[in-house]
């Protein structure tokens, strides 16, 4: 399924200095090892997500929210599988919280 036109995607604190060139978004590895960043189709289900996902226990360590091309989103961020509008439940489902 494409992405819509316009996504919001979650960027995290760095460690370290801001590499100008990397964005580092939320992302979780699955047992295959392929990075899973979320998207979301508005801000407010950005938003949504990362309060839903604090009242799970997951503390996200929120940079700022991006709005993104999604229509470019898979080449500019080609090492992420994006995942759209995922609930913090599904997406968080293999991290321990905390």
């Amino acid at each position: 399924m494409p992405l819509p036109e316009r996504v919001f995607v979650i960027v995290v604190e760095s460690v370290g200095d801001r590499d100008p060139e990397a964005m580092p978004l939320l992302s979780q590895t699955d047992a295959a090892g392929s990075r899973r960043a979320p998207a979301f189709s508005s801000m407010l289900l950005a938003t949504t997500f990362l309060n839903q996902a604090q009242q799970l226990g997951h503390f996200v360590k929120l940079d700022y929210i991006f709005p993104a091309d999604g229509s470019r989103l898979p080449a500019d961020f080609p090492e992420y599988q994006v995942v759209l509008d995922p609930s913090p439940q599904a997406f968080f489902r293999d991290a321990p919280a905390g």
